[in-house]
């Protein structure tokens, strides 16, 4: 799977959120993940998503992502609380 980000955007995510894109990949291997479409931020031209998931690096956290020709990061940070509870209710019906 080809992943893919804007450097201008993974810096300015590394500064704000402290979460760094190349290390965040793992995401998509998450088997609990959740993932939902980002009907707020979609447009007509470009679809977004969502996941919450486990990485390696950050343990539990909150991406947004397109796909075009692979996947390509938007934004990326620690999972809040809800997030957390949102995750762990999806690993029990799993």
């Amino acid at each position: 799977m080809k992943l893919t980000w804007d450097e201008a955007k993974r810096e300015q995510v590394l500064d704000t959120h402290n979460v760094d894109f190349l290390r965040i990949c793992d995401v998509f291997d998450d088997p609990f993940g959740v993932y939902v479409e980002d009907h707020e931020h979609s447009t007509e031209d470009e679809v977004r998503f969502n996941v919450i998931g486990t990485t390696a690096a950050y343990g539990l956290i909150f991406a947004a992502f397109t796909y075009d020709t692979g996947i390509r990061l938007i934004t990326a940070r620690r999972a809040e609380h809800w997030m957390v509870n949102e995750y762990e209710e999806n690993k029990k019906r799993l």
